[in-house]
């Protein structure tokens, strides 16, 4: 029980030091490279919940996916567009999909 303690921490303290990162940094490149961070953390969190669950628990496993593939299009969204609304759109998604799976991962 103390190591999925310290395994939350570890991940929460990553989770929030990325958003924090994303939205707090003021040049471009820095926030790029935070955005792609959180996109492949997001899909971490997402096989992570995934694969830990059992193999008919399916519902389950579809939202754990659903949650990395919101990572996948905060990505595309980010490749495909310059307008800054769609850029924070994507830097929304991305946050979401952290967050909502590390909530999945731990609590629900």
């Amino acid at each position: 029980m103390g190591l999925y303690f310290l395994m939350f921490v570890g991940m929460s303290v990553i989770s929030i030091l990325g958003i924090l990162l994303l939205f707090l940094l003021k040049s471009e490149g820095a926030k790029k490279t935070a955005f792609y961070f959180l996109v492949v953390w997001g899909m971490f969190i997402a096989v992570f919940r995934a694969t830990g669950l059992p193999t008919n628990y399916i519902m389950e496993q579809l939202i754990a996916w659903g949650f990395g593939i919101l990572s996948i299009a905060a990505l595309l969204i980010r490749f495909r567009t310059k307008n800054t609304k769609l850029l924070l759109c994507a830097n929304i998604l991305v946050v979401v999909s952290v967050v909502a799976g590390m909530l999945k991962l731990f609590f629900l």
